[in-house]
């Protein structure tokens, strides 16, 4: 066999190998096509709706720990990601364990740490208001947020509590907001009579005003409009464009939009606390 033939035979037996997948020329090993295999099951995995928004949550505590201002869940700019995760969250059913526990990755803190709670912008206060009253109001849609008026809430204040001690009371007083849920006729924002009137209410938290709810009740008062407060059709004001920190109102005399409201309620659902508080809250009766 001359030199011509052999190099012939040689090509035609690469050519072969190439075509039963034998050769490593072929572009993927068996652990490449392990790889590929475990990544199409990956893709195919449907995330639960609260862990994408834990998700979510952990880029927006990364982006204010990196000095950035961005607020994925409120910003203009990210106005569309918004609607579609609330889609997503619209979804979610709340799940309980055998032993009766609730089975939900997002917590309070997650919130907190993710600075969604508190006073850090007229944005995040309104959020913290709506999760306060959900959580402690027992209000669970947006219609029932909607109808709530300023009138409606009411400080209260106890004797014989954890507050500072007064002349009157050497074992000093607590603090509590009320809210008095409307009766028939209350057209007025004001039950006609406030026995056996529901009530919920919530206490203050002397340990951490920071996240205390009647702290930052009484914070957002006082960036509200003075004409506003006493008004019986509307307790959540649309935030000014033009509001800075420093500003003596952050909030205009409009209505939050039942859109709004709704996205933000969706996410504030998925809490365990708030899933929690609907299990097991009873009102009182004045």
């Amino acid at each position: 066999m001359d030199v011509d033939e052999s190099k012939k035979d040689a090509e035609k037996s690469q050519v072969d190998k190439t075509k039963d997948g034998d050769s490593i020329d072929s572009g993927k090993t068996k652990g490449d096509e392990k790889v590929d295999s475990d990544k199409s099951a990956d893709d195919e995995k449907e995330y639960s709706p609260d862990s994408i928004y834990y998700l979510c949550l952990g880029i927006q505590q990364y982006l204010y720990e990196s000095g950035r201002v961005d607020n994925i869940f409120s910003d203009f700019y990210y106005e569309k990601f918004a609607e579609c995760l609330s889609e997503v969250l619209s979804n979610h059913q709340p799940k309980l364990n055998a032993a009766g526990q609730m089975l939900c990755r997002i917590e309070e803190e997650h919130l907190w740490e993710a600075k969604q709670l508190g006073a850090h912008s007229p944005y995040v206060l309104l959020n913290t208001l709506i999760y306060f009253h959900t959580k402690y109001f027992m209000m669970k849609t947006p219609q029932e947020h909607m109808n709530m008026s300023f009138t409606q809430i009411l400080k209260h204040w106890r004797k014989g509590g954890p507050g500072k001690p007064t002349t009157a009371n050497t074992a000093g007083r607590s603090v509590t907001l009320r809210y008095y849920c409307m009766g028939p006729g209350g057209a007025t924002g004001k039950p006609k009579s406030k026995e056996g009137i529901p009530v919920y209410e919530t206490s203050e938290n002397l340990e951490n005003p920071l996240r205390c709810p009647v702290k930052l009740y009484e914070f957002y008062l006082s960036k509200c409009p003075e004409s506003i407060k006493n008004v019986n059709d509307m307790f959540y004001l649309v935030p000014e464009r033009s509001c800075v920190p420093d500003s003596p109102v952050w909030y205009s005399t409009q209505s939050l939009a039942l859109e709004l409201m709704t996205k933000m309620l969706n996410r504030i659902l998925l809490v365990r606390e708030i899933q929690e508080a609907h299990l097991h809250a009873q009102p009182i009766y004045v």
